[in-house]
């Protein structure tokens, strides 16, 4: 009896791609399988060779000779094989290893996009290593908080802090992107929370970086005050640490200055920032400074040599 009705297709529709750089799935494709140990393996085959070749010998001198060959010719084949094998799986580690060093060249390079799709390629296949997909990992989470997924980066921050995947140095920059990023996402009480683990850590006095994180917060919650006498404080560490980004505390006091109404101040704290960054990136990375443009003057961009 025929069915009415569209024919079903004769084989099943190819699996469809992952979204775009979606951390559960990146997450799941990348964690690395375990691996057959092929030296036990291969240590068991050739143990029940020579026990084989024991029982034959009891039996004939002529099989006893042709087990010997057989087993020097499968000893040999084994060797071959092992070698050959370890070869292939430094070359691909290598491989996998300068995939992740292009990653990091594409992002020094601000080429976000280009990085984006390569991490989405390798990311979405088992790792071979667990320290290049940590390294993966973190350059994922910058990806992320530059195109404003700061709930996305937040997850990829947590995933490698929860599972110590990475040394203490990169581990303290990722609790602070992590708090620059609940921030972002006005996580208030959780970036509070962030910020005073990374002052029991120890380092406090030490960190340009945890300065231009608390004086986001102070800016972001009202407290230009307070902001503006950290900046104050902290400005020589900043400026020692984190080179043309001080430019991003340079324009979050003149937001503290514009609030507390120092027009004067905050409009060189503007120029002094726009000075060292352009003024889109400024406005990109800290919204709340946009208004600024309305009331002040960006440095001017010197002239060209003839």
């Amino acid at each position: 009896m025929t069915v009415s009705g569209d024919a079903a297709p004769s084989s099943s529709a190819p699996p469809a791609p992952p979204p775009f750089l979606d951390v559960p799935t990146l997450l799941e494709l990348s964690e690395p399988r375990p691996r057959p140990n092929w030296f036990w393996l291969a240590a068991v085959f050739f143990g029940m060779l020579v026990i084989g070749s024991t029982m034959a010998s009891r039996q004939s001198p002529q099989a006893h000779q042709a087990v010997e060959l057989l087993s020097l010719v499968v000893m040999i084949g084994l060797m071959a094989v092992m070698t050959m094998a370890t070869m292939y799986t430094v070359r691909q580690h290598r491989a996998r290893q300068q995939s992740v060093e292009a990653i990091e060249e594409l992002i020094q390079l601000r080429r976000w996009d280009q990085a984006g799709m390569a991490l989405q390629l390798f990311l979405s296949e088992p790792a071979n290593s667990s320290r290049v997909r940590a390294q993966a990992l973190v350059y994922l989470a910058s990806v992320l908080a530059r195109h404003h997924r700061f709930e996305d980066a937040i997850a990829v921050q947590d995933y490698l802090l929860e599972h110590d995947l990475v040394d203490d140095a990169t581990a303290y920059g990722l609790r602070l992107g992590r708090a620059m990023a609940m921030l972002h996402e006005d996580h208030l009480v959780d970036a509070d929370r962030a910020i005073s683990d990374l002052r029991r850590g120890g380092g406090t006095q030490q960190s340009g970086g945890l300065a231009l994180v608390e004086i986001y917060r102070d800016v972001k919650t009202g407290h230009p005050a307070e902001a503006i006498e950290l900046f104050t404080e902290r400005l020589p560490l900043m400026q020692q640490q984190l080179g043309h980004r001080v430019a991003d505390a340079h324009v979050l006091v003149a937001r503290a200055y514009d609030l507390l109404g120092r027009d004067a101040e905050a409009q060189a704290a503007y120029e002094r920032a726009t000075l060292l960054a352009p003024l889109s990136e400024l406005q990109r990375r800290y919204p709340e400074v946009a208004k600024l443009a309305e009331k002040y003057q960006p440095a001017t961009a010197p002239a060209e040599v003839a």
